[in-house]
């Protein structure tokens, strides 16, 4: 039981430095994007936030679905 609970503390800050990550490099992209075209309506760079994080966290996703594909195969 001592490995199960060591496991999820490592899976949960692995997630927990995937999802920080996933966030400033989310802020990152919206202000480059914002800044290149100049996009200064408040509600364009909230459309442009939306639609960035939406593709990120699909990307994401993806990027887990594989990880969990492969190791109920290697298992």
């Amino acid at each position: 039981m001592a490995n199960n609970g060591k496991s999820l503390e490592l899976k949960f800050a692995f997630y927990t430095l995937a999802a920080t990550i996933l966030v400033a490099i989310w802020a990152f992209a919206c202000n480059l994007i914002n800044t290149t075209f100049a996009i200064v309506n408040p509600i364009g760079q909230i459309i442009v936030a939306l639609v960035f994080g939406f593709l990120a966290f699909k990307l994401f996703m993806l990027i887990r679905e594989k990880t969990k594909h492969k190791s109920d195969h290697a298992s």
